[in-house]
């Protein structure tokens, strides 16, 4: 085994090891880094790498790296040892062709439709360029969606007459998006769920490999509607990382203003929706109002109230003048003012508590094995939050608490939530009493080429840890490969399992606890006929119209 050091400034290492000992291996770096980050292919020369990212809670990253051969790579799988492996590895058994031995659903896709030819390469090989994915779907005479069904594993009683399994999904009135769950059930109760993703197809990792850093900035922050700065952000450090640029600090004050503000946001259309969903359609009405204001300042600041198109490798792309942070405080005094009214109205509601106290619960030992990330795991207890433990932008210099709640069900997620609100408001008004001079804005967009290396960069969006490794070749204006792992993934696996024992009426609710966006898992290729110049000629400047994520 050797050792491989990756960019000081990643403060982590990466550890070769033996595809044999794969096992073996995640055994014992998960006795002290139990939280598996995610796993990262990449297809280089004529080899698959495999990168196992784990994190111990405080922000220590430690890899292992494996190598396999292009043609028929195998290893075994990991999801006996940590359960949130499973969707991970059928991402990458998806995209890169991969089989991992033992897993627990070898023959199911995740991503890719059941029609994608059996013997056709993987969309991700880099032997796979955009133009032959497109006659190879074009061969293809009809392709059909992913299928609606998941064969339940693992037991022969799910065979019996007293089990039931039902689909929900992937279009059901409380899904935002399109997303299907096979459920067994025994009268009422599910005793199994598994989930099954790739309804809306986006080929965001692939187009970022044939567009330049600064391009690539502008597709990524498209994976989601609610989240997009936190995606363009994310990518943003990880670039950074790997140029060698260093903001300003009037830069990362003003990154950091605009990603709280966006907390806001989200953190307030959840609490609504969940409302909604429990059937208080007061709540959904008095906060999605109170929202508006946050919105308003969102598109004071970058123009845009989506796609803020805010950031950029090396700065943002404006700065705020003393007027508009004159407006951003008061307007944050006006909204903690009516967010405090609404907050207590809402957690004073008898019935919200009866209808989400423990319902979904599980324990802090189930969520750390899925891998949950944000919000849901820190309302089991876990103060897993990337702005403390690997702090970034502004956050070094500003005072905040990391909530957290025992419950681990939908009440204690939700109280999370909602006293989060009130640190990002706390953040806020510390930003704008010591946001520093200078100019946040590069004197020139970055239109350079790339070193030779790797870089990871960790920030925390609203639903939680987002994760994004990069590539670079030296010479190259392009990233050769730009790795995203949304925090909807990990949590999903929870949702899965924090579904058992609870009634159907319940699903709705115990999804929502989760926050999920669909929309930003799904990053495969899809093919529609007629729509060829969207995947393969898309414009520099990328149409707003392309953003499939969340609703806003």
């Amino acid at each position: 085994m050797g050792a491989v050091s990756l960019p000081k400034s990643d403060g982590t290492t990466v550890k070769l090891v033996p595809s044999e000992s794969i096992v073996d291996a995640v055994k014992e770096i998960a006795t002290t880094h139990p939280h598996l980050v995610g796993i990262t292919a990449v297809h280089a020369d004529s080899n698959i790498e495999l990168l196992y990212s784990f994190d111990n809670f405080r922000g220590e990253l430690r890899h292992l790296r494996v190598i396999l051969p292009d043609k028929q790579p195998s290893i075994d799988s990991i999801s006996g040892i940590l359960l949130g492996a499973y969707i991970y590895e059928m991402e990458v058994r998806d995209m890169f062709g991969v089989n991992f031995n033992g897993h627990p659903l070898p023959n199911t896709r995740l991503l890719l439709p059941d029609s994608y030819p059996a013997g056709a390469p993987p969309p991700l090989l880099k032997t796979v360029t955009m133009d032959q994915l497109m006659k190879l779907l074009d061969s293809v005479q009809e392709l059909q969606p992913p299928s609606p069904a998941i064969p339940i594993t693992g037991s022969s009683r799910y065979s019996a007459e007293s089990v039931v399994i039902l689909p929900f999904g992937p279009y059901h009135p409380a899904l935002k998006e399109p997303e299907h769950f096979a459920l067994a059930l025994e009268g009422e109760k599910i005793v199994e769920a598994r989930p099954r993703i790739g309804y809306v197809h986006r080929g965001i990792e692939k187009l970022a490999e044939n567009r330049t850093f600064l391009q690539a900035l502008f597709l990524v922050e498209r994976v989601c509607g609610i989240c997009s700065f936190h995606h363009s952000w994310t990518y943003t450090l990880a670039a950074e990382k790997l140029l060698g640029i260093t903001p300003g600090a009037r830069a990362e004050y003003l990154r950091t203003l605009v990603a709280e503000l966006e907390r806001i946001h989200s953190h307030s259309l959840w609490i609504g929706l969940l409302g909604y969903w429990a059937g208080f359609d007061s709540m959904f009405m008095w906060l999605w109002s109170a929202r508006e204001r946050i919105m308003k300042l969102l598109e004071m600041i970058a123009g845009n109230r989506v796609n803020k198109s805010y950031i950029t490798i090396g700065g943002v792309r404006a700065d705020v003048s003393d007027e508009k942070l004159k407006i951003v405080q008061r307007e944050i005094e006006e909204f903690k003012k009516e967010f405090k009214k609404i907050s207590e109205a809402v957690m004073s509601y008898e019935p919200l508590w009866e209808r989400t106290k423990n319902i979904g619960s599980f324990t802090a030992e189930l969520a750390i094995s899925a891998g949950a990330v944000g919000p849901t795991l820190r309302g089991a207890g876990i103060p897993y939050d990337i702005r403390k433990i690997e702090p970034y932008g502004a956050y070094p210099d500003l005072s905040f608490e990391v909530i957290t709640e025992k419950g681990g069900d939908v009440l204690s997620i939700s109280t999370v939530r909602v006293k989060e609100t009130f640190e990002s408001i706390r953040i806020i008004e510390q930003i704008v009493e010591k946001i520093p001079s200078g100019n946040p804005v590069p004197q020139t967009f970055f239109m350079g080429t790339s070193k030779e290396g790797e870089a990871f960069a960790r920030t925390e969006p609203p639903r939680g840890e987002l994760y994004y490794y990069l590539r670079g070749k030296v010479g190259s204006r392009n990233p050769y490969r730009v790795k995203i792992r949304t925090p909807t993934l990990p949590n999903l696996v929870l949702a899965a399992e924090a579904l058992k024992g609870y009634t159907l009426a319940d699903v709705p609710l115990i999804l929502t606890m989760i926050d999920p966006c669909f929309s930003c898992e799904d990053r495969a290729i899809v093919y529609v006929k007629g729509m060829e110049p969207l995947m393969v000629k898309l414009p520099r400047s990328v149409p707003a119209n392309l953003s499939l994520g969340c609703p806003i």
